[in-house]
């Protein structure tokens, strides 16, 4: 009795409560996003549903990563799923977050990533009280997502698959999630179905019959494919081009890696002599608007239409299997008259020549010199995120690339803003492999406190800016056109590698090669971010333009004249 008295009364356990319902909706994304390979969360949250995802997302054993900015964030996720094939996921606020997300948005949209968007929205029922922060989210996504779906109250796990299936139906994309506790699930956006598969590969052989100097594109829809690509056209002889996106599907290093195509004109004099030129994943959104002058055969296969038979002059699009395409060409092995390094060689005479045009002054550094110093001392697993702007122009060129996925840009969008925030992600995805990310002062200017996003969760991240303070290729363009006033793509003169030691980020700025190498060296041993304040020279910049855009690339001298001079053998 006595010991019954001392403890007292019997105590029921306390239940947790029931979940709200913005909270089973929140669990039921984070869960569809698990059970798809999502391994990390990134955003700016604002309150409501958005604390609730990253609740549910803690509770699932996904990190969330916050950002500074909603378009970096939707790019590190975007880059997560770029690296990994699962949907990146980041969550905004309604309103201001979401209207800061869409350049982001629209870069996965173009470069085919699958990803989810979660924001919160002004509840369906207060629609006609609530004005503060209320934009038209779904027409907002609409115009840049592949799709919109509202989870909601009733059967949110369904609307939440359903949101991850779409974004990775191919073409993959982004989808916009509104999170509407109270109302009721809804989407806008269809599945692919298949139309226009057909797997009638018969043109494709029947073009190959006839050829004797084919060419192949690489494009982004092959990165899924890079094995079997590299087995069917190792030791082929066949030249092969890579769009900037399936870098590394053949390694550069092999024989028949010959170089880019962009749409430019280093491709030029390969594609001039060829017969038959065929692509395989091949979508032109990476490749620049300009004329198609070759006057080979297209035959484009693609596994979802990309409608891009348009783009080509002539040219075929057959929806059909990437690896039953390449068992077409193995078919084909040893039937034709390509020397068997001419690939090789033509890449190579426009490296020699991208380096000769180098120019610069005293105290400062080439473009060239910034890239060739880089990659001499990195190591071979090491990965590069390139930002749109001049330097890109030496960048994607002269950074060889023997693996898929680790040369990264933003190609379809090609938006400024984009190395940093992917250099991030890259780093979170792979920690032991050094990550160096290529920007200008323009696009470093637009993600500078991203620097402390990589210092807080100790990424090594190395930031090399090619600080000349301008927009230079706008300045080319302008020089060329006249247009604008003096100040149009000009900055003031700014120490990047001040502001980023105010962040404690180690750096260092450098004026010649030797500098380069002394700071890249001690960045390579550093657990942290560096970043690297690297004075060039624009001078030369016009005359890389010249090489890959302009005249200056459709005649590449004499080693190109005996790499490609037809019926040179078998």
């Amino acid at each position: 009795m006595t010991g019954n008295l001392l403890r007292g009364p019997a105590r029921e356990t306390p239940q947790p409560p029931e979940p709200t319902r913005s909270q089973r909706a929140a669990a039921a994304i984070v869960g569809a996003l698990s059970a798809a390979g999502t391994r990390l969360l990134f955003g700016l949250p604002g309150g409501g549903p958005n604390l609730d995802v990253v609740g549910a997302a803690a509770d699932a054993g996904l990190p969330f990563v916050l950002a500074h900015g909603e378009t970096a964030a939707t790019i590190m996720a975007a880059t997560c799923a770029d690296l990994t094939g699962a949907p990146g996921a980041v969550v905004v606020t309604r309103g201001p977050g979401l209207a800061s997300a869409v350049n982001g948005i629209a870069h996965a949209a173009l470069d085919r990533l699958p990803l989810l968007v979660i924001a919160d929205t002004v509840p369906a029922r207060d629609r006609d009280r609530i004005s503060h922060q209320r934009l038209d989210q779904a027409a907002l996504g609409r115009s840049v997502a592949k799709a919109v779906v509202t989870v909601g109250g009733n059967e949110p796990q369904r609307a939440a698959d359903l949101a991850v299936r779409l974004a990775l139906a191919p073409p993959a994309g982004p989808v916009l999630v509104n999170v509407d506790p109270e109302g009721r699930a809804a989407g806008s956006g269809g599945l692919a179905t298949g139309a226009g598969r057909g797997d009638d590969l018969t043109p494709l052989a029947t073009a190959l019959r006839a050829a004797r100097r084919p060419v192949v594109l690489l494009g982004l829809g092959a990165l899924g494919h890079a094995g079997a690509v590299r087995a069917a056209l190792a030791g082929r002889g066949i030249p092969a081009l890579h769009t900037y996106r399936a870098r590394g599907i053949l390694p550069d290093s092999g024989a028949e890696a010959a170089g880019l195509v962009t749409g430019g004109t280093m491709e030029s004099p390969l594609l001039t002599a060829a017969d038959l030129i065929i692509g395989l994943g091949v979508d032109p959104v990476e490749l620049v608007p300009a004329a198609w002058a070759y006057a080979a055969r297209t035959v484009l296969v693609t596994e979802y239409p990309a409608g891009s038979a348009g783009y080509f002059t002539g040219g075929m699009e057959l929806v059909a299997s990437l690896p039953a395409a390449l068992e077409v060409l193995d078919s084909r092995r040893g039937r034709h008259r390509w020397r068997p390094a001419a690939g090789w060689a033509a890449k190579q005479d426009v490296t020699a020549r991208l380096r000769r045009a180098a120019v610069t002054a005293p105290g400062s550094l080439t473009p060239q010199d910034v890239v060739t110093t880089v990659r001499a001392q990195a190591p071979p697993e090491a990965i590069a995120t390139v930002d749109s702007g001049a330097h890109m122009l030496a960048v994607m060129p002269l950074w060889p690339a023997d693996e898929p996925r680790r040369l990264l840009i933003s190609s379809g969008l090609a938006t400024m803003g984009y190395a940093l925030p992917a250099a991030i992600a890259a780093a979170l995805h792979a920690p032991d492999a050094p990550v160096i990310a290529f920007t200008g002062d323009g696009g470093l200017g637009m993600t500078l406190m991203e620097l402390e996003t990589a210092v807080r969760h100790r990424l090594r991240v190395i930031v090399v800016v090619f600080n000349d303070s301008a927009l230079s290729l706008i300045k080319i363009k302008q020089s060329a056109t006249g247009q604008g006033g003096a100040g149009a793509a000009s900055y003031g003169r700014t120490s990047f590698a001040i502001a980023a030691a105010a962040m404690r980020v180690a750096a260092a700025s450098v004026t010649d090669p030797e500098e380069l190498a002394a700071a890249l060296a001690a960045a390579l041993t550093r657990d942290g971010p560096t970043l690297i304040d690297a004075r060039v020279d624009p001078a030369g910049y016009p005359v890389l333009l010249d090489l890959t855009r302009g005249d200056g690339g459709r005649h590449a001298g004499p080693e190109w004249d005996a790499a490609v001079r037809p019926g040179s053998g078998e």
